[in-house]
């Protein structure tokens, strides 16, 4: 994958699947803009990827996600801001 990413763990399980797994787990892997944004490149990556045919999502730790990061809610907001009320 092209992008560097820090807050996402990418690994090719098979040929055809591509493990994502959210690597914030002192946060309880909560999303913050950061983590949305490498999201958001890794899937288009896998989207121009014509060998990717499915994605596993997880989440490092015992939680796989808390939602979002509400310490970071203003530039959450501000970078997704169609999908907040």
């Amino acid at each position: 994958m092209a992008f560097p990413y820090e807050l996402i763990k990418i690994e090719r399980i098979h040929t055809s699947i591509l493990h994502i797994s959210l690597n914030r787990p002192e946060a309880l892997n909560a999303l913050n803009a950061a983590l949305l944004s490498e999201l958001e490149n890794i899937f288009l990556e896998a989207k121009e990827d014509t060998t990717v045919r499915a994605i596993l999502l997880t989440g490092e730790g015992k939680v796989f996600c808390a939602g979002a990061d509400i310490k970071h809610w203003h530039a959450f907001k501000e970078r997704w801001h169609g999908f907040c009320a």
